[in-house]
């Protein structure tokens, strides 16, 4: 009962809070999210998925939806104007370097996929979301281009995200009682099979050390006649 105790008063508190609290807590985080550096700590989908849990109508998901559309093309946009401005030093600082060079990697791959589908559906990808913007910038990408592919990207993210969010929320709301009894029985389950494992594998082991001492020895292993 521990978690299904847990999960209602998860929903008690985000619910006590006001809209307009909670949709500015979401648009600050999602700002941050899309920035360079900052995105890499910032839970932006975790928050949104958490706020997503409080709607309970059209006219909800629509602003939440929106609001997260908004704020992740403010963090993008910011992004693509400090490539614009510093251009490759930034991957060369040291934060940059902090990044990862595989991060910038598979961020130029995206980029270099020369089509809107691949700029809007960055958005959808941990980390490289955050470094596309600024390597469009610093490629000088059109800003139309940019901007245009930037958004659709950003409202389909929000869309995607607030939906799954509402969705599970709605199913965890009625089913609270029974994660409980669900995740005790996965766990247990969990455990026979990683027993199962190890003792399969130990038998398998002593097989094959008698087959290697018999071998050692010139011994040929006895066969049982049924």
């Amino acid at each position: 009962m521990v978690i299904s105790d847990w999960l209602g008063s998860f929903f008690a508190m985000i619910d006590a809070l006001p809209a307009w609290q909670l949709y500015g807590v979401v648009g600050l985080m999602l700002v941050m999210e899309t920035s360079v550096l900052i995105g890499l700590v910032t839970p932006g989908e975790v928050v949104l998925l958490a706020a997503a849990t409080t709607v309970g109508s059209a006219g909800e998901y629509v602003a939440l939806a929106g609001v997260a559309a908004a704020a992740s093309m403010v963090g993008q946009g910011g992004g693509y104007l400090l490539g614009r401005q510093f251009g490759p030093r930034i991957r060369l600082s040291r934060p940059g370097q902090w990044i990862g060079e595989h991060n910038w990697v598979r961020a130029e791959a995206v980029l270099r996929g020369g089509t809107g589908r691949a700029i809007a559906g960055s958005r959808f990808l941990a980390v490289a979301h955050s470094l596309v913007p600024v390597l469009a910038g610093t490629l000088r990408m059109p800003v139309r281009r940019f901007a245009l592919y930037t958004a659709l990207g950003a409202v389909l993210w929000g869309v995607v995200y607030v939906g799954l969010g509402s969705a599970a929320s709605a199913a965890l709301r009625h089913a609270a009682h029974l994660v409980g009894p669900t995740v005790t029985g996965v766990a247990v389950a969990a455990v026979l099979a990683v027993l199962v494992v190890r003792a399969v594998r130990k038998r398998r082991a002593e097989s094959a050390a008698r087959a290697s001492l018999l071998q050692g020895t010139g011994e040929q292993p006895v066969t049982r006649v049924r």
